[in-house]
């Protein structure tokens, strides 16, 4: 008995790895952390198993970040999302509640997504579960508080003696809070192709050659619009020549719109600054609007700590320090309001809460080239899904590489594009205008998750006491 303990103490952040894609086994998330936090429990070396449990699973999950720029990223970046578990692991040592241990961990998903240099949180555990039965909890208190009845569903499974048909009814009835999610009629709906032309070369040198990059999307685009859509929409970095700057790359683009008749939604870089940019040429040709990334991905985008950062890798001094943009900048298209998200920032709650806020459709623009043939894409993909169901909006996730696809307001693929692909995605997208309940509640939903854990916590310790 005491080596199968042993055996799954070890596995445990295995588990939790199977949950992200490329696996997905949803309930792999809540096997691991039962296992983790059965340890937590019952054993006294619970920092160090805490820095394994995390360590492992952040850098098995994050792998992809090491694939171009080398192993010291990629592990700094696990040590870096590890050193959120040991308070956690610390807090343990003076208590086995597991409700309180529970508590812990979601308040530290919640300082992970804002610090340091403005958060990352692509391993929340909320991310890992859009094909969960619980997924659609997410309308109801957002991302948090997905992870929140994960954990829940974690706990029952530790006390499987007197809550194993608490767990069955659990899983038969949150199916059914799909019902609460509104109805996915739209007032109208609007035609596009979105195309993922792909690039000349993969990872970090897939934009040396920016005007072939802009000719595969102009190919594809040619192959592929019919002349009916309202709207083409283009990747990140589509365009990384500066449109507003070189009169031959702003030909092209204009060719294309003369041609076709279609309004033309980009991803470009413009060279004041640099800025990572969403534009939308219009069928007059003229600058329709223009969306500014705000959130900036740290040693992506910018590089923080640049003396120390360069001096652990090299890679740094490749990376030029973007400007980020200030505010929401909507598109309209035939009378639809579009709003652009650009990359890692769909997993900025923020960012696409204030999107899906102003806007019935929402587009993702996307550059995979960096981290082509990993498990990045598909990762993303899977929050981009979540974030659908979340906020019951229908997404376009178009990519220069792939994966892209066509999200439907409930998370499910309706369409897409593998990762090596190219080609293009077209349709008719859903422009809604009703809200989920994690809307109306905005900011203050992970406020009530954590009120709710805390009370649970409270309630806990003050039955122990009784007893």
């Amino acid at each position: 008995m005491v080596r199968i303990q042993i055996a799954l103490q070890a596995l445990a952040p295995f588990f939790l790895v199977a949950s992200f894609e490329p696996y997905g086994f949803w309930f792999a998330a809540p096997t691991g952390f039962a296992i983790y936090l059965a340890f937590l429990k019952r054993q006294k070396r619970t920092v160090l198993y805490s820095i394994y449990f995390s360590f492992t699973a952040n850098l098995l999950i994050l792998y992809w970040s090491g694939a171009y720029v080398g192993v010291i990223p990629w592990i700094a970046l696990s040590i870096l999302q590890t050193l959120y578990f040991i308070p956690v692991g610390l807090l343990a040592r003076f208590t086995a509640n597991l409700p309180l241990l529970i508590f812990s961990i979601l308040i530290m998903e919640e300082v992970k997504a804002r610090f340091p240099f403005g958060g990352f949180s692509w391993t929340r555990v909320a991310f890992s579960q859009i094909d969960s039965p619980l997924a659609s909890v997410v309308t109801i208190g957002g991302v948090l508080f997905l992870s929140f009845s994960t954990l829940l569903l974690s706990y029952l499974l530790i006390m499987r003696k007197r809550s194993v048909a608490l767990v069955l009814l659990i899983l038969a009835i949150f199916p059914s809070l799909v019902s609460l999610i509104p109805d996915s009629n739209g007032e109208r709906s609007l035609r596009f192709a979105a195309i993922q032309g792909g690039t000349p070369s993969k990872g970090l040198d897939f934009n040396s050659r920016a005007m072939g990059v802009l000719n595969m999307h102009l190919d594809e685009s040619y192959r592929s619009v019919k002349g009916s859509e309202d709207l083409i929409i283009w990747p990140e970095n589509a365009i990384d020549i500066d449109p507003l700057e070189n009169l031959i790359v702003r030909e092209k683009v204009n060719e294309l719109i003369d041609k076709t008749g279609v309004p033309l939604l980009a991803g470009a870089v413009l060279s004041n600054g640099p800025i990572n940019a969403a534009i939308l040429f219009k069928e007059d040709k003229s600058i329709g609007s223009m969306y500014f990334k705000r959130y900036l991905t740290p040693f992506g985008e910018y590089i923080p700590l640049r003396s120390i950062s360069e001096f652990i890798s090299p890679y740094a001094e490749r990376v030029n320090d973007f400007e980020a943009g200030q505010e929401l900048k909507v598109h309209s298209v035939s009378g639809s309001k579009i709003s652009s998200i650009i990359c890692f920032e769909i997993i900025n709650d923020g960012i696409v809460r204030e999107a899906a806020k102003s806007s019935g459709l929402i587009v993702v623009h996307t550059n995979s080239a960096t981290f082509a043939g990993t498990a990045e894409g598909d990762q993303q993909l899977a929050i981009t899904r979540l974030r659908a169901l979340e906020h019951h909006r229908e997404i376009v996730s178009i990519s220069t590489t792939g994966p892209s696809a066509i999200i439907d307001a409930r998370g499910e693929v309706i369409d897409s594009l593998d990762d090596g692909d190219i080609g293009s995605l077209s349709g008719d997208a859903l422009i809604l205008s009703k809200r989920t309940i994690a809307d109306y509640l905005g900011g203050y939903a992970p406020v009530a998750t954590l009120v709710l854990s805390l009370l649970w916590s409270i309630t806990s310790l003050r039955r122990k006491d009784n007893h």
